[in-house]
């Protein structure tokens, strides 16, 4: 059985790798910058609570786009920091304050956003989070692409890494990326997208109902692409490196600790079941080479068992590194070291079943949200 699972692995690693590569947002396959896409107004709608720092940093990007912004929109989701000041500060920014809690039944992202497309007045919508940091080439590469595909097109940043703990994103950051049905396999229908970046026409978002439908959804970024496919809207995810990057939890590990366990329970099932039963599989893989490793150390082997649990890690390692290196700044010891990876991974997996199916609640920015 233990063979039987390391060769799924492999199987399923290479599959993973193959989709993602295909899913790269700057290689556009020929497709070209034409009349049509230049003609497209897109409206920029950034949702901001307690921003300040990262807004000083998104709306230079933002303006500086080879192909320029209809207009910038930032909502202040009612925050205690200088967001609106920081925002106020820049001319070509249309600041829209929120100064209460959402309503009843609203999450705040979903309200924000929302509140951003009732003020907004372009063709199309580019749903952007405040930390994400663009090249200059994100606007046009998002339009050719969505002239190319319709629909909605999203895309997950490169992972910018700055402190040691933020490595310990790696599992995470795959799990999302291959695991959950989003990049065309093992469905070719995605059933998810990812919130950091997310572009529609305005027409496709007024006939779904946009965020206004979705509105208690924590994870708003999967129940708008599950949304859109409902109303047989085409839904396309990209990879952003060498277009968009950001730091996913730069303020600490308890902000780490805090998006974990918001997002790993409730979304664990969200690509589908022969999705979740396939990333069941490979994590299998990589949690029972961890003790094939581990074992050459502590146990007395043979010299052929030895070859055999350090190939085994060797393979594990080199596809986690194959997975990971067009997905953030993850180094090759971060391959290497994968046991520590996984073992902090299912500790807070565990963390968030507690939160979600005990506690009924997680926590994220300072509010409190039911699930």
């Amino acid at each position: 059985m233990r063979y039987l699972i390391f060769v799924a692995f492999v199987v399923i690693s290479i599959l993973y790798y193959i989709s993602g590569r295909k899913r790269i947002l700057r290689r556009t396959n020929g497709l070209k910058y034409g009349e049509e896409i230049a003609e497209k107004k897109v409206s920029v709608i950034i949702p901001a609570r307690n921003e300040e720092e990262n807004l000083k940093k998104l709306i230079p990007l933002i303006c500086s786009q080879h192909f320029p912004a209809h207009e910038i929109i930032v909502v202040d989701d009612n925050s205690i920091d200088n967001t609106s000041k920081v925002a106020s500060g820049f001319k070509n920014v249309k600041l829209l304050r929120l100064n209460e809690e959402p309503p009843e039944g609203w999450v705040g992202k979903s309200w924000a956003l929302w509140n951003g497309f009732l003020n907004s007045s372009g063709d199309y919508l580019l749903f952007l989070d405040a930390d994400v940091e663009p090249s200059d080439k994100l606007i046009e590469y998002l339009s050719v692409q969505h002239s190319h595909h319709g629909g909605l097109i999203s895309v997950w940043p490169y992972q910018r890494l700055e402190q040691f703990y933020e490595h310990f994103t790696l599992p995470f950051n795959l799990l999302v990326i291959y695991a959950s049905n989003t990049l065309g396999f093992p469905g070719k229908i995605a059933r998810g997208a990812f919130g950091p970046v997310v572009f529609t026409s305005r027409e496709n978002y007024e006939k779904t109902g946009g965020h206004s439908t979705i509105r208690d959804g924590i994870l708003e970024d999967i129940r708008l692409a599950k949304l859109y496919t409902k109303h047989g809207i085409k839904v396309t995810n990209f990879l952003g490196d060498g277009v968009v990057q950001f730091r996913m939890y730069p303020n600490g590990i308890k902000q780490l600790l805090e998006g974990f366990s918001k997002n790993m329970s409730s979304g664990a099932t969200t690509g589908g079941t022969f999705a979740f039963l396939l990333a069941l599989i490979w994590m299998a893989g990589i949690y029972t080479s961890i003790p094939n490793i581990t074992s050459v150390f502590f146990e007395t082997n043979n010299i052929s068992d030895v070859l055999i649990k350090v190939a085994n890690y060797l393979v594990v390692t080199l596809f986690i590194r194959l997975l990971s290196k067009d997905t953030g700044q993850y180094k090759i010891y971060d391959a290497l070291l994968y046991p520590i990876h996984y073992i902090f991974f299912l500790i807070v997996f565990f963390y968030s079943l507690y939160l979600t199916l005990l506690k009924k609640q997680v926590y994220w920015r300072g509010r409190k949200l039911k699930v």
